[in-house]
């Protein structure tokens, strides 16, 4: 009997030892003995990829609006550039990448060595057609018309001075008249003048053409484009008086991880009408925009279990793979006091990390983590 007894516990050893592996949290220590062929995995984590695109208004004062008024009665004009910014859209996409924090280092066991476990895993678990391409920040850096942006150029005139000069030929002494151009750069009230008194040359134009004033009739479609085309260029100089406003759409790219120490209310980012977009929180919370976090499930009562069974004196802790399970969680967005839900998703972060007993050999760790 005790034979058979000593053979049985021989065997039971024996299949431990090849059953065996051990799992360990990165970083080891010097202590760690590891002698088998090892590998590692990475628990996953989930991450929310933020794009934003907010209207940027550039209202951009005219060359000539200090002459608006005087010269063309406007008196709503823009004295002064100002720039004023509105968010058009906020788009949350959740995905999956790896946590840095949850590294581990796997010794294999006898068995898995024979049966080439290694190669299996890698070739199971090849990471393919691995995309990380997104929109990032657009700005545009010269956003003006071309005719307000260079009508602003140097504008130069030729002057004429006449004058005489004295000089003797044949002889005889001889006032002789002498032209000399000169080329002056115009005063900004003469160039406003000149963009004023084009301005009257197209109205009164216009007027000739819808008043049939011309001596050849026009087509209806010739008639209109001479039309449009005076609207057109008559807008274009009057810009130079009144200002313009531009509208331009910029665009911003970022990842944010909920995590339970946010209680809840991720901060995103702010929108401020005067600032813009900053990841920085405004000091007006009406401008802040965040994530609401709210699990659907509770690991409360698992982890009550795990440490009320820790307490059992014959109860010996697990060595093997570590895992975590994504928990279902509520997501929305907030801004100045109003919700709006964007989903129910998983999220890792608010799952529980359980360790599997040892001598899983046959559990497929390649889809609860990132190999490499």
């Amino acid at each position: 009997m005790k034979k058979t007894l000593s053979i049985f516990l021989f065997f039971a050893v024996f299949l431990n030892v090849y059953s065996q592996k051990a799992v360990y949290q990165l970083p080891i220590n010097s202590q760690t003995n590891i002698t088998n062929r090892t590998f590692f995995y990475t628990l996953p984590k989930t991450a929310f990829k933020v794009d934003v695109v907010v209207t940027k208004t550039s209202n951009i004062k005219g060359l000539y609006a200090d002459f608006a008024e005087k010269m063309l009665g406007i008196t709503n004009y823009c004295t002064e550039n100002s720039f004023s910014y509105q968010l058009k859209k906020i788009a949350v996409t959740p995905f999956t990448m790896p946590d840095e924090t949850l590294q581990f280092v796997v010794e294999l066991s006898s068995a898995q060595i024979q049966n080439n476990f290694l190669q299996s895993l890698y070739e199971n678990n090849m990471v393919s057609n691995f995309n990380t391409a997104s929109k990032l920040e657009q700005t545009q850096e010269d956003f003006l018309p071309d005719f307000f942006k260079n009508y602003a150029d140097v504008m130069l005139q030729q002057t004429y001075e006449t004058y005489t000069e004295t000089k003797i030929i044949d002889g005889v002494v001889t006032q002789v008249p002498v032209t000399q151009t000169k080329v002056t750069t115009k005063t900004l009230s003469q160039q406003a003048q000149e963009a004023a008194d084009f301005i009257k040359k197209i109205q009164d134009d216009r007027y000739a053409i819808l008043s049939f004033s011309q001596e050849v009739t026009l087509e209806k479609d010739a008639f209109e484009y001479l039309v449009n085309q005076l609207n057109e260029l008559e807008k274009k100089y009057l810009e130079l008086f009144t200002g313009i406003s531009v509208l331009e759409d910029m665009y911003e790219t970022f990842v944010v991880y909920p995590d339970n120490q946010y209680e809840g209310l991720l901060p995103l980012c702010s929108v401020s009408p005067t600032a813009g977009f900053s990841t920085s929180m405004s000091k007006n919370d009406v401008h802040n925009f965040y994530l609401k976090c709210i699990p659907q499930a509770s690991t409360q009562q698992q982890v009550f279990f795990h440490e009320t069974l820790a307490t059992k004196s014959k109860s010996k802790p697990n060595a093997g793979y570590r895992i975590r399970t994504a928990l279902p969680v509520f997501v929305s967005l907030v801004n100045g006091g109003k919700e709006e839900m964007l989903g129910v998703f998983p999220v890792y972060q608010f799952g529980l990390l359980e360790t599997l007993p040892a001598g899983l050999d046959t559990f497929e760790i390649g889809k609860w983590g990132y190999i490499y």
